[in-house]
């Protein structure tokens, strides 16, 4: 159920700067006082591989062979948080 509410807030977080992304370490440091990094980056690759957040990776400017992912809300994780499609069983949509 945890890992249930994380999604949610995810999705949540990610609605806020809609059209814009986010990059994962902003997510990470924005949830992790309530959840463990491994949590986030496994929630953040759940939503990617059920096409609700879109992921976009983008080479390191400092580091070699190094990335930085960044994630965006798809039109059906929108959807999905306002209700216009059927609820997922793996995500909390947060109230309010």
């Amino acid at each position: 159920m945890k890992q249930n509410i994380l999604r949610g807030k995810i999705l949540a977080l990610l609605k806020k700067v809609y059209p814009n992304g986010v990059d994962e370490i902003t997510i990470i440091s924005v949830l992790y006082q309530y959840h463990k990094t491994e949590e986030i980056t496994a929630s953040l690759e759940y939503l990617v591989d059920k096409k609700y957040i879109i992921l976009s990776e983008h080479p390191h400017p400092y580091l070699e062979n190094d990335t930085l992912k960044g994630y965006k809300l798809h039109p059906d994780g929108i959807d999905l948080l306002e209700g216009n499609i059927k609820d997922d069983p793996g995500i909390l949509i947060p109230k309010g």
